[in-house]
This record gives structure tokens, C-alpha cells and sequence, in this order.
């Protein structure tokens, strides 16, 4: 059991090492072309500061009431949207397995949302929708033609020896949708959900730039632009980043946990 724990261990401490340089990699990097940019122009240093200045911005903002809201605000609205994105995702999806006439008419809508660019969705919803109530529409739009996408195709695509056997046994067809098609789905699902999150995450941040709602990380992001507080900017957008990096991180865990319960692999 010891010789087993140190094991699993090393690769994660390794992990955390290789991801620790390649930060200080890019933050090197950055320093150093902030410096470049400031010798030539020093005005040019609003539009790219220092690392340093940045984190300093930071945690004079980060811990304020009115921050801290808007990041409660802006996950909230990521999480209601994603939560209804994966419901009706998996919902219509289910719906066009079973109906081709159902398939015939959705299909081209939910293709046409995925294919659209986001921005384009999120100024033509702008005309009908409140700016606080938007930036959930638009991430559940984001994410319900992916999870669409992925039940559809796994339904379709089960495994055809199963289907077999079912048939064999008598099994009505709701029955093997859920006793055999859905198990059989589930980890390809599982992987389309945490791919869609990141999705999820940007496109929401990108509708409250947009509509700008009372309180969100987008609207401080364009307060902080229309105010030349590009060091704010970065600020906002450095949590943003952080924030998208740990929730990503905390539902891979959970999905690895189920998985591995159920003689599952989440696909990276």
C-alpha cells in the first residue's frame, strides 16, 4: 500500500513542477517584452504592464466586497447556463435518436448555433433579452449543440452486439435506451461536458462584456478598458483564467472519480 501511494504520488508532484516552470516560463516572458515595449514607449507600458504591476492590482481588488460579487455573479450565471445546456443537450438528443422527423428539424438549427460565432449570437440576443438574464442564454446556447452532438451520435453508435442481445432478450426499445445505450454513452458524455465548460466559461464572460450586466467580471473588464486601467484588465482577466483553470480541474476530478467506479476513462 506504502509502495502504492508513493507512486501515484511522483507523477502529480511531478506535474506540479512541470506546470510551475512553464508558468515562470511565460511570465518571464511577458516581463521581458513589458520591459521591450516601456524602453521604446513608456505610454506603451499601460497597454502591456509588468507581471508584477498586475499581481499588485490584484490583490488590492481581489479580496474587495464588489469583486468578490461579481465573481459570484458571473459563476453563477455560467453554472445556471451549463446546467441547462447539458439538460437540454441531453434531452434533444435523446428526442432525435428516437425521431428521425424530430432529427430533420432540429438538426440544422443546432448546427447553425454551433457554427455561429459567438459574438454575433450573443449582439442578435441582445435585442430581445435583459442584460442580466443574457449571458445565461447564451452559455446554455454554447453548450446544448455539444452535449446534443455527443448523446446523439453515442445512441446511434452503441455498440451493435448489444443491441443484439436486447433484441434477443425482448427488451423494449425505452428500455434499452436507458439500461444499455446511455451506460454505454456515458463516458464520451461525461468528456463532451468538461470540454464544454471551458466553452461555457468563455462565452459567458464574453455576453456580460457585451451586455454588461450590474455586477460581473465582464463588466469590470470594460470598466477597467474604457477607464485606461489596462493593469485591471489584466487583473479581471488573470481571474478569469485562474477561475476557469480550477473549476475545469475540479469537475475532471469528479468525473475521474465516477468513472473510475464504473470502469471508466475520461479522455483528455
Amino acid at each position: 500500500m506504502i509502495s502504492t501511494t508513493t507512486q501515484t504520488k511522483q507523477p502529480i508532484f511531478k506535474k506540479i513542477i512541470k506546470a510551475i516552470l512553464i508558468a515562470t516560463f511565460w511570465i518571464l516572458i511577458w516581463e521581458a517584452a513589458s520591459r521591450l515595449v516601456s524602453r521604446n514607449n513608456e505610454l506603451l507600458l499601460l497597454i502591456l504592464p509588468s507581471p508584477f504591476t498586475v499581481f499588485k492590482k490584484w490583490t488590492e481588488i481581489a479580496f474587495t466586497a464588489p469583486f468578490i460579487k461579481a465573481e459570484l455573479l458571473t459563476l453563477a450565471r455560467v453554472f445556471i447556463g451549463f446546467l441547462f445546456g447539458v439538460i437540454s443537450g441531453f434531452v434533444l438528443g435523446i428526442l432525435t435518436h428516437i425521431s428521425k422527423l424530430v432529427y430533420s428539424l432540429l438538426s440544422p438549427i443546432l448546427k447553425i448555433i454551433r457554427a455561429v460565432p459567438v459574438v454575433a449570437i450573443i449582439i442578435l440576443m441582445y435585442l430581445f433579452f435583459e442584460s442580466s438574464t443574457l449571458p445565461i442564454l447564451i452559455v446554455c446556447l454554447m453548450v446544448m449543440p455539444l452535449v446534443w452532438q455527443t448523446v446523439h451520435d453515442g445512441l446511434c453508435g452503441t455498440d451493435k452486439k448489444l443491441l443484439e442481445m436486447a433484441y434477443v432478450y425482448n427488451i423494449s426499445a425505452t428500455k434499452t435506451i436507458f439500461s444499455i445505450k446511455l451506460p454505454y454513452l456515458t463516458p464520451s458524455l461525461i468528456t463532451a461536458c468538461v470540454n464544454a465548460l471551458g466553452l461555457a466559461w468563455k462565452s459567458g464572460v464574453a455576453a456580460e462584456v457585451i451586455c454588461l450586466p450590474g455586477v460581473s467580471l465582464g463588466t469590470l473588464l470594460w470598466q477597467g478598458k474604457g477607464n485606461v486601467n489596462f493593469d485591471e484588465v489584466y487583473a479581471v482577466t488573470l481571474t478569469v483564467v485562474v477561475l476557469s483553470i480550477i473549476i475545469e480541474i475540479l469537475l475532471k476530478f469528479l468525473c475521474r472519480k465516477y468513472l473510475a467506479r464504473n470502469g471508466g476513462v475520461l479522455n483528455d
